[in-house]
Parts: structure tokens; C-alpha cells; sequence
């Protein structure tokens, strides 16, 4: 069964301060249309070109490939 590309992206979770119970308000922003085939380093260096437009620190960089199974 042969596998396609179908989705790629990174999200990032900022830390937008405390909550009244003292867990961390979290923000997402999300890049979709990740190349495919993008380097570790290659995601990085956008995402530290993007980070002075941000309003909230980051705190975690999750980035996701879907493959589509056709047969």
C-alpha cells in the first residue's frame, strides 16, 4: 500500500501567563504547507524569524506529517 504526503505543519504554544489555578494559559499559532521534505534547521530558522512577531514566549514546537495510505 503506497504512502502519500497529504499534510504537514508546525504549531507553536506560547505561554500567555497564569491561569487563576496557577496552570499556564497557553496560545497556538499554526504554519501550514510545511514543505514536505523542510530540514529540522530549515522549520527553526522560520520560526526564529516569525518569534519577534509574536506576542506571547514560546514554550513548545510541535510539528506534524500526515501521510495518506492509498491501495
Amino acid at each position: 500500500m503506497p504512502e502519500y504526503p497529504y499534510r504537514s505543519a508546525v504549531s507553536l504554544k506560547l505561554n500567555a501567563g497564569m491561569n487563576t489555578n496557577g496552570s499556564i494559559k497557553r496560545k497556538s499559532v499554526s504554519l501550514g504547507k510545511i514543505a514536505w521534505g523542510a530540514t529540522f534547521a530549515g522549520v527553526m530558522d522560520v520560526i526564529g524569524a516569525l518569534l519577534p512577531c509574536l506576542e506571547y514566549p514560546l514554550f513548545l514546537i510541535e510539528r506534524t506529517q500526515v501521510t495518506r495510505l492509498e491501495n
